[in-house]
């Protein structure tokens, strides 16, 4: 493929901040276990692509082009090594090796999940250690998508100095302070979006200081629980409702500030870990459980996102949805009767780990019953299989088509 070349990107003491104007750019990244392999192959090809366009060689990363890289999961995994200028080889490496002791199974006994959270904690603090949403290692906008189940409520963190919650904030009537976000330890988000219901226990994160030792905690688990395994569009309602103030609107006197909407103001590229609907066989009603509950709402939340982000997009290869509305490819919100303006710029990447007659040109070229096998995400035995396919689809579905000339990237005032 041939790329258009943009000019060289400036220093990144010197790059755009979340508030800057100009065209917006977010990565969104699914979560999905070990699957998350799958994200890494396509965020190779992709990482590639850019690096070739950007002419800086080796010395280019993804937090070079992206203004906001959200993730749940093991997408936040991926997304806060991302954002803190890792490339992909290297965040790859050290998933093949960290999946298969984090997915070994805990002694039977009176252990109430399958895996052990400590040895998920160990390893997520060797990259981020003790650091807060307010690092300086994150060189660029971070967002971790995470469900509170005491509250109910999904929390979409964002390292944005703007936000309503950012500093400490007073007024409970009891003497308690609210922590700010910005200092929430990076590992105790990531160890909380990654807490799938029977496979990891919930985490507990202090949110008031000041009442006695314990009180105010919230109890959370894996943002998956939620509409946004796929955070796409979660992402895209943070970059264009005011009220999360991603523009850095003054919140003392207004309702903040966001993002333009627009084919050439916003561009979402959204990466999957391998979809597939969650099926039952009518024999096996009765033995609906937990965990094929959460695979249910997985699928369902990724195809409620994938709908209202092609919806609202001219996306260049869009997915078809199902047998009624197919890919949306004629369809734009409209109205008054009068079709709107794109709202956006978006792709999505993925494979199917399913038979998908409405996708019929992104059928893997395997059986059905390795399919099958290969939906397991807990499972580091596919991942060597995963990856292979997954790089070949990626050749396949990224094109520099995805990437508009509206958001190439620019040199420094200094010209630097």
């Amino acid at each position: 493929m041939a790329y258009t070349l943009f000019p060289a990107l400036a220093p990144q003491s010197l790059t755009r901040t979340l508030a800057s104007p100009g065209p917006k750019r977010i990565l969104a990244l699914d979560g999905g276990g070990t699957r998350g392999i799958v994200t890494l192959a396509f965020l190779e090809e992709i990482e590639e692509a850019l690096r070739e366009a950007s002419g800086r060689g080796e010395a280019f990363r993804l937090s070079d082009y992206f203004d906001l890289i959200g993730g749940t999961s093991v997408g936040s995994i991926i997304a806060t090594q991302l954002a803190m200028g890792e490339t992909v080889a290297a965040i790859r490496r050290r998933f093949e090796l960290w999946a298969p002791e984090i997915f070994r199974p805990q002694i039977l006994g009176n252990f109430h999940n399958m895996f052990s959270a400590g040895t998920l904690t160990s390893k997520i603090k060797t990259v981020v250690q003790d650091e807060t949403l307010a690092s300086g290692a994150l060189k660029t906008g971070l967002c971790i998508v995470m469900k509170r189940m005491d509250t109910g409520s999904i929390w979409p963190l964002v390292n944005n100095p703007h936000d309503r919650y950012w500093e400490p904030l007073a007024g409970d009537g009891k003497g308690a302070v609210r922590r700010g976000n910005k200092d929430f330890r990076l590992w105790e988000l990531i160890r909380s979006s990654t807490a799938a219901p029977t496979f990891f226990s919930p985490h507990k994160i202090g949110i008031f200081e000041g009442l006695n030792d314990g009180e105010g905690p919230g109890w959370f688990i894996d943002g998956g629980v939620s509409p946004f395994n796929n955070p796409a569009l979660q992402l895209f309602m943070m970059a264009g409702i005011k009220g999360y103030n991603l523009g850095g609107g003054d919140l003392a006197t207004g309702p903040g500030k966001a993002w333009p909407l627009g084919a050439d103001n916003l561009l979402i590229v959204s990466v999957g870990t391998g979809s597939f609907a969650a099926k039952v066989k009518p024999g096996n009603i009765a033995a609906w459980d937990a965990v094929q509950s959460l695979q249910g709402l997985v699928s369902d939340g990724s195809d409620l996102g994938l709908t209202l982000l092609q919806w609202m997009s001219n996306a260049r290869a869009p997915w078809s949805i199902d047998s009624v509305i197919g890919a949306l490819g004629a369809d734009l919100l409209q109205a008054d009767g009068v079709t709107a303006a794109p709202l956006l710029s978006f792709q999505r990447y993925d494979i199917k780990l399913e038979r998908d007659g409405l996708n019929p040109g992104r059928e893997l070229p395997v059986s059905e019953k390795e399919l099958i096998a290969l939906q397991d995400f807990v499972a580091p035995r596919n991942m060597p299989r995963l990856y292979a396919l997954a790089r070949e689809a990626a050749r396949q579905q990224v094109h520099s088509a995805d990437f508009p000339a509206a958001f190439n990237l620019i040199r420094a005032p200094d010209g630097s």
